[in-house]
């Protein structure tokens, strides 16, 4: 899929975005529009109809941001799967920020940000926390990776060192390791312990 869009689209940053103020949501609804063609789906929608109006970080405080950055349309699977695109490059003048340049780390994929990806496994029911029910993957130049892995700056809000604090990093750990174990004991990393027992 990621290929084909590519070959098809190119990136995130050539997606033929408008930007102006009055249609800043656009740049998520265009990506959405090239998604459809490429993922099993069964509905796209927008506002109340399928949004879930804030998500709350793995320690229970909500995330005033999320509602800006993950609530304008979603992707809706036939698992009930919401897929979102965050909207958080563009600034409050509609200017496009994410030119798959953000940099979150080290290899050529983190260097090479071009949007992030927020997967809601269970739609609209709760928890909508990030890192149990919620997890965040990057679009890059060179693939869809998730958030979290080894290689993430250890200054990024998205490492696994802060998914005890926030949920966001703890997509790569659940993927890699298998377990959700992050949620019950708190001296797990990357070099050391990888469960609790």
């Amino acid at each position: 899929m990621y290929i084909q869009i590519t070959n098809d689209y190119g990136y995130p940053n050539e997606w033929n975005i408008i930007q102006s103020n009055s249609e800043i949501l656009s740049e998520v609804y265009t990506a959405y529009n090239i998604l459809k063609n490429y993922v099993n789906h069964i509905k796209i929608c927008s506002n109340s109809d399928c949004i879930n109006k804030g998500y709350k970080y793995l320690h229970g405080q909500y995330d005033g941001n999320s509602g800006y950055r993950i609530a304008a349309y979603a992707m809706v699977l036939p698992d009930g799967t919401f897929l979102k695109f965050s909207e958080n490059g563009a600034n409050g003048d509609g200017v496009i920020l994410d030119d798959c340049n953000i940099v979150r780390g080290s290899t050529p994929a983190l260097k090479n940000i071009c949007k992030e990806i927020y997967v809601d496994i269970n739609g609209m029911q709760k928890p909508n926390t990030f890192g149990r029910d919620t997890f965040v993957f990057y679009w890059t130049k060179y693939g869809i990776i998730p958030a979290g892995s080894p290689d993430e700056s250890p200054s990024s809000v998205m490492n696994f060192s802060v998914c005890l604090n926030n949920g966001y990093g703890c997509t790569a750990w659940l993927l890699l390791n298998e377990n959700m174990d992050y949620l019950h004991c708190d001296d797990l990393s990357w070099d050391g312990k990888h469960k609790c027992k």
